[in-house]
C-alpha cells in the first residue's frame, strides 16, 4: 500500500515525536505535537463536512499554526486552498468562492471580518485558531484516518495569475506531492539529520511541495526566518549559521544577496536551492552547493541542475506538436507523474494546456504545455529562452500581464492599458502605460490596484499616453512603447526639493533604489514604484548609513523623504528593545516627563513634542512591546505587566523629579504606575497629567478587543486617530491589528484596586469633541489625589495630541512651573 505525505510524516512523529519539527524563533513544536494538533484539527474539520476532494482554505502567516493547520487539512481528507494573508481581501475571497472552500482555518487578526462575513454568506465556514481553540483541543489527539483517499486525489489547490484577468486554482495530485518528496529525498540526500528552512510566501505552491513536505517526511527540523532576517543578506547569512541550516531554498533575488555576502569560517549550509529564475552564482561564490531547479505549479520539478528529473518527460514541440531537432528552439510540454490533475472549476482551460501525450508507452497519458520556450544543448542540458505567452516571473512569482492589465481597466481611471516586463540589470518590474488618465489621477489608480493585487503584481511606473502605439493593422505594437521616465511616474504632486543634507541623500538613496533620475521629498515611496522588498532595503540601508533604526509600520505609514527624514532625526539612540525612548538628555534637564501612549500607539506619538518642550525638560516616551524597535515583542494584554517593566526601567535612570503624561488607556497606565511606585517605595511623580480617559475606577463597557478586524478598523476610522490610508492598506493592517487588539483588551479587561488617594496633584484634559469621553466623568479623577485638582478642555475630538498640541504643553508647563524652578537634585 502507498503512503501518502501525512502518513509518512505521521511515521516520523511515531519514530521520533520530541524531535523539533518546526522552530520559530524561541517557539519550538515538536513532531509530536505537530501530529496531535493536527489529528484534533482533522477531527474538527471533519464535523464541518471536509472529506476527500472537499476544498479547506487555509489563510495564515508562516508560523506553527500554519503548518498544524496545512497538515490538519490534509489529514481530515480534504486539499488545503493556500492563502496569502497579505494579498488583498478581495483577492482573498475571490479564490474561496472559485475554489468552492467549505471551511477556512485562519485567525481573527488574518483575515478582515467582512471577507468572513462574505465567505460565510457563501457557505464557508470559519475555524478561527485562536478563538476556536479549546473546540478543536476537544477532539481526539489520535489519527482519525483517511479513507477515501487515493494518490489521484486533490493534494491542495494553488492560485496563479491568470491570463482571463482572474487568478486560476491549480489542483495537486498526491501523487504528484510525493513524487516531490521522494525526489528531494533522493537528488539532494536529505535525511533526518538535515535542518531546513521555510521562506516563500503560505499562498505560494513551494511552501508545501518543495519547504515543508519533502523535509517533515523526512524528519528533518524546519525553521522560519521572521521577513526581516530574510531580506537582509547578512541578518540571513547569520541566522543560517546560528542555526546550524543544512538546506534553504530561496528565489533568484534572495538568493543572489545571498550568494554575494561573505561568509566567514564556520558552520554554513551545505546546499542552496534556486527555484524559478535563472541563477548563476559567482564563480568565488559562497562556501555551498547551489541547484536550481525548473518548474511550475502545474508540474512541480522538471529539471535540477538543467536536466529532467527521473521519471518526468521533456519534449520541445513545434506548433504542429512535432518534436524539434536538438538545438532547435521548441516550446516545452513535460510528463510524468510531476503534473498537476488541471485547474479547478476550469474543464476547457485545462483541456487547452494538459494535452494527451502521444510519445507515451501507456494510453491516456497527458503532458503540460508549459508556455515556456526552451532548446536542448549539445550536453544535454534544458536552456530555457522565454516564454510563448505574456507571463512573467516577478521576484520569483508568476505574474501574467493580462491579469494587471484587466485590473488596472477595471478601476475605471484608463481608457486603454498595456502592461510590459523591464529588466534593469538584475532587477525587473512592471511598467503599465495608460490611457485617458489625467496626471493628477494617477495615485489614485495606483492606490485602487494595491487595494485588489499582490505586491508583486503592481506596475511600478504608468508612463500616459494620449494613445497606445497601433500597428498597420491595428494591433497593439508593444516594442513601440516608449522607455518610461525614471523621474516620479506615478507622483503627481509638484516637485519638493531637498532642504538639507539629510534629505538630499535620502533622495538619493531612493533614486538608486528605485532606478530614479528625481524624486521630491513629498512623494509616496509606494507611488514611485516601492514594494515590501524595497522598503526593508531602504530601512536597512538607512540603518547602514545613518545608524538609526526606523521601524517598517512607521515608514509605511509615512512614506515620504520629508517622513524618512524626521523618522531618523527622532530615532532613539538608545539598545534595540529599550521600553523608554529618552531626548533631551542634557545636563540642563531639571524635569523628566514620561509619556504613555494611547491603544496602539508607541514613542512616535509624541515625536512632535521633542522640540516643542524646553531644554530643561527630558522627554521619556514610553515604548511598549509590539511596537517601534519592540515590533517583533509580542503585545502585551495586561496593565499590571507594562507597568511593572516600565517601573524597574525608570528606577534605573539617574534621579529627577518626573511627571507622567498618559492620553487615552495611557492615563490608566500612568495612574496604577504612580500606585506602583509608592507601592515599592520609588519616588512618586511630582504631577500626574491624565488626558482623554475616564477615571481607573470607571468601568469600561466596550468591548474593542472583541471586535472583528473590520468592526475595529470602522472604529479607529470613527475616532479619527489614525489616517485613512493606513486603516486601507491591507499590509499595514496585519501589522496594526494584533497590537491594537491587545491594547484594548489591556484598558477593557483592566479591574481598578481601590488604595489610599496619591499626594501628587492631577490634572485631567478633555476634548471639546471628544466623543469618546463623557465630560462628566473628568471630574471622577478628583478622588485619587489628596493634592490639587484641576479638569481642563481643549480643542478637538479624542486625538488632540497634535492639533492642540500648544495649547495642551502650555497648560502642562504653567502646572509644573514650581518643579521647574526647583535646582537640579532638590526634591
Amino acid at each position: 500500500m502507498t503512503l501518502l505525505i501525512h502518513q509518512l510524516i505521521a511515521e516520523q512523529a511515531a519514530r521520533r515525536p520530541d524531535k523539533p519539527a518546526v522552530v520559530l524563533a524561541a517557539a519550538t513544536l515538536t513532531y509530536g505535537e505537530l501530529d496531535r494538533r493536527a489529528n484534533r484539527l482533522a477531527a474538527h474539520l471533519r464535523t464541518l463536512g471536509a472529506a476527500p476532494e472537499v476544498r479547506v482554505g487555509v489563510c495564515l502567516p508562516r508560523s506553527a499554526d500554519a503548518v498544524v493547520a496545512l497538515l490538519g487539512v490534509v489529514k481530515s481528507g480534504a486539499a488545503p486552498v493556500l492563502l496569502d494573508p497579505a494579498a488583498p481581501g478581495n483577492r482573498i475571497a475571490l479564490m474561496l468562492r472559485d475554489s468552492g472552500a467549505r471551511a477556512l482555518v485562519t485567525t481573527t487578526a488574518t483575515v478582515p471580518g467582512a471577507i468572513l462575513r462574505e465567505a460565510a454568506d457563501d457557505g464557508v465556514r470559519p475555524v478561527l485558531l485562536d478563538r476556536d481553540r479549546a473546540a478543536v483541543d476537544a477532539h481526539p489527539s489520535t489519527d482519525p484516518g483517511t479513507a477515501g483517499l487515493t494518490p489521484d486525489s486533490a493534494a491542495h489547490v494553488v492560485y496563479t495569475s491568470g491570463s482571463s484577468g482572474e487568478p486560476k486554482g491549480v489542483v495537486a495530485r498526491h501523487a504528484t506531492v510525493l513524487h516531490c518528496a521522494r525526489w528531494t529525498h533522493q537528488e539532494f540526500a536529505v535525511t533526518a539529520d538535515d535542518r531546513s528552512t521555510w521562506v516563500s510566501s503560505p499562498g505560494f505552491g513551494v511552501s508545501l511541495v518543495n519547504e515543508l513536505w519533502p523535509f517533515l517526511s523526512a524528519g528533518c527540523t524546519v525553521h522560519l526566518p521572521d521577513e526581516e532576517t530574510l531580506l537582509f543578506p547578512e541578518r540571513l547569512r547569520d541566522w543560517l549559521t546560528a542555526h546550524r541550516i543544512t538546506v534553504v531554498q530561496l528565489v533568484a533575488t534572495l538568493a543572489a544577496g545571498l550568494c554575494a555576502t561573505a561568509w566567514p569560517d564556520g558552520p554554513a549550509p551545505r546546499l542552496l536551492l534556486v527555484t524559478g529564475e535563472r541563477f548563476e552564482p559567482a564563480a568565488d561564490g559562497p562556501p555551498f552547493d547551489v541547484a536550481v531547479t525548473y518548474g511550475s505549479t502545474e508540474t512541480t520539478h522538471i529539471t535540477s541542475r538543467g536536466r529532467a528529473v527521473p521519471h518526468t518527460r521533456v519534449h520541445l514541440l513545434d506548433e504542429n506538436l512535432a518534436e524539434v531537432p536538438p538545438g532547435t528552439e521548441g516550446e516545452i510540454h513535460v510528463a510524468g507523474p510531476g503534473l498537476a490533475r488541471g485547474y479547478a472549476g476550469d474543464p476547457a482551460l485545462t483541456a487547452l494546456r494538459w494535452l494527451p501525450d502521444p510519445f507515451a508507452p501507456e494510453p491516456g497519458a497527458r503532458m503540460y504545455r508549459t508556455g515556456d520556450v526552451g532548446r536542448l544543448l549539445d550536453d544535454g542540458t534544458l536552456d530555457i529562452v522565454g516564454r510563448t505567452d505574456r507571463q512573467v516571473k516577478i521576484r520569483g512569482k508568476r505574474v501574467h500581464l493580462d491579469e494587471v492589465e484587466r485590473s488596472i481597466l477595471r478601476g475605471g481611471e484608463a481608457a486603454e492599458a498595456a502592461v510590459v516586463a523591464r529588466d534593469e540589470g538584475d532587477r525587473r518590474r512592471l511598467v503599465a502605460y495608460v490611457t485617458g488618465v489625467a496626471p493628477d489621477r494617477v495615485p489614485h489608480l495606483h492606490s485602487g490596484l494595491r487595494r485588489e493585487l499582490p505586491d508583486h503584481m503592481l506596475p511600478s511606473d504608468f508612463v500616459l499616453l494620449d494613445s497606445l502605439p497601433r500597428t498597420l493593422h491595428g494591433k497593439l505594437d508593444r516594442q513601440a512603447l516608449p522607455e518610461p521616465r525614471r523621474d516620479r511616474s506615478a507622483s503627481a504632486a509638484p516637485m519638493k526639493e531637498a532642504r538639507d543634507d539629510l534629505e538630499r541623500e535620502l533622495t538619493r538613496m531612493w533614486c538608486e533604489l528605485l532606478g530614479l533620475d528625481r524624486v521630491g521629498t513629498a512623494d509616496d515611496f509606494f507611488d514611485l514604484g516601492g514594494h515590501s522588498l524595497l522598503a526593508v532595503q531602504l530601512v536597512g540601508a538607512v540603518e547602514d548609513r545613518f545608524g538609526a533604526y526606523v521601524d517598517l509600520p512607521a515608514f509605511y505609514e509615512r512614506p515620504t523623504v520629508a517622513d524618512l527624514a524626521e523618522l531618523i532625526t527622532a530615532a532613539a539612540p538608545g539598545p534595540s528593545g529599550a521600553c523608554l525612548v529618552r531626548t533631551g538628555t542634557g545636563p540642563g534637564a531639571v524635569l523628566r516627563l514620561v509619556c504613555f501612549p494611547f491603544a496602539g500607539g508607541g514613542p512616535s506619538a509624541y515625536q512632535s513634542w521633542t522640540d516643542a518642550l524646553p531644554p530643561e525638560i527630558e522627554l521619556v516616551r514610553v515604548q511598549p512591546p509590539g511596537r517601534g524597535e519592540r515590533l517583533a515583542e509580542t503585545p502585551l494584554e495586561r496593565v499590571d505587566e507594562l507597568v511593572t517593566e516600565v517601573g524597574k526601567a525608570l528606577a534605573e535612570l539617574d534621579p529627577l523629579p518626573t511627571a507622567f503624561f498618559g492620553h487615552s488607556s495611557g492615563a490608566v497606565v500612568a495612574h496604577e504606575l504612580a500606585l506602583w511606585q509608592r507601592r515599592h517605595g520609588h519616588t512618586p511623580p511630582v504631577h500626574l497629567f491624565a488626558s482623554g480617559s475616564a477615571a481607573p475606577h470607571v468601568p469600561v463597557t466596550t468591548r474593542v478587543h472583541r471586535m472583528t478586524d473590520d468592526e475595529l478598523r470602522e472604529h479607529l476610522r470613527g475616532l479619527g486617530g489614525t489616517p485613512p490610508e493606513l486603516l486601507d492598506d491591507p499590509r499595514l493592517l496585519q501589522v496594526m491589528l494584533p497590537t491594537l487588539r491587545a491594547d484594548f483588551a489591556l484598558h477593557e479587561t483592566y479591574t481598578h484596586r481601590p488604595e489610599p488617594p496619591l499626594d501628587c496633584p492631577i490634572t485631567v484634559f478633555g476634548g471639546t469633541e471628544d466623543t469618546e469621553v463623557d465630560p462628566a466623568e473628568l471630574p471622577l479623577w478628583r478622588t485619587l489625589t489628596r493634592a490639587a485638582f484641576e479638569t481642563l478642555l481643549v480643542t478637538g475630538g479624542h486625538f488632540y495630541l497634535d492639533t492642540a498640541r500648544d495649547a495642551l504643553l502650555s497648560r502642562m508647563l504653567d502646572a509644573l512651573a514650581a518643579p521647574l524652578a526647583r535646582p537640579r537634585g532638590e526634591r
